[in-house]
């Protein structure tokens, strides 16, 4: 039929990483390309909301195809696509979806518990970790927050000894490559400590009565 057609032409258009739904949660578009791990949402009637002014990945402002989603451990509890533009006064809210009885939401938010949040850069195809800029409030069915900022990190892997010589004070992640100088140097192959009469950084060779460096006086 002309539908199926349609619906397979959609579904052959998502980027990778996201699958068509014809129809995702109340309040989304139909038709719509939603990214994997947010895909598995159920709408419920119990749901609280979190209000952002702004949603960023390593202080870079997300673009209107990229999405946000709400986490209760491991769960997707609500996810929408961040176009400002679709929302009063360029705010949106994201909405937690909750347990409200029935036998899709049985694992979904409860009163007391603290959600946490994702980012899907559409363009990259990752999912970003995301702070926020307070506390967030522990859910509650018909509960709001409105939070300044939404910030995604992206893991940079390094060393994040501050005694070693490849130290990354960005690094988020530890790769275990410490380099350390050798004893009496440092980083940059200095000695940092005396060096005797023959040179030898740390060494313990001295000028004997004689005037020779290491000479035992003979």
């Amino acid at each position: 039929s002309l539908l199926m057609l349609l619906g397979y032409i959609f579904t052959q258009d998502c980027p990778e990483g996201t699958i068509f739904m014809e129809h995702f949660i109340d309040g989304q578009p139909n038709n719509i390309c939603v990214p994997t791990d947010f895909s598995t949402v159920n709408q419920s009637t119990q749901q609280a909301f979190y209000f952002f002014n702004s949603i960023s990945i390593n202080g870079n402002p997300i673009l209107e195809e990229d999405w946000v989603g709400v986490f209760y451990g491991d769960i997707c509890v609500g996810a929408r696509q961040w176009n400002t533009s679709l929302c009063g006064n360029g705010i949106c809210e994201l909405m937690a979806m909750g347990n409200d009885g029935s036998d899709y939401t049985t694992e979904y938010c409860t009163p007391g518990v603290i959600p946490t949040f994702k980012i899907y850069d559409i363009s990259e195809a990752v999912y970003y970790d995301a702070i926020a800029s307070e506390d967030i409030y522990s859910w509650a069915s018909q509960g709001l927050q409105f939070i300044n900022t939404l910030e995604g990190q992206a893991t940079i892997v390094g060393y994040i000894d501050v005694d070693a010589c490849n130290y990354n004070s960005n690094a988020t992640e530890d790769d275990g490559s410490c380099e350390y100088p050798q004893e009496n140097f440092d980083c940059n192959g200095n000695c940092t400590v005396n060096e005797d009469c023959n040179g030898d950084c740390g060494g313990d060779a001295e000028v004997d009565d004689c005037g020779v460096c290491n000479g035992g006086n003979v």
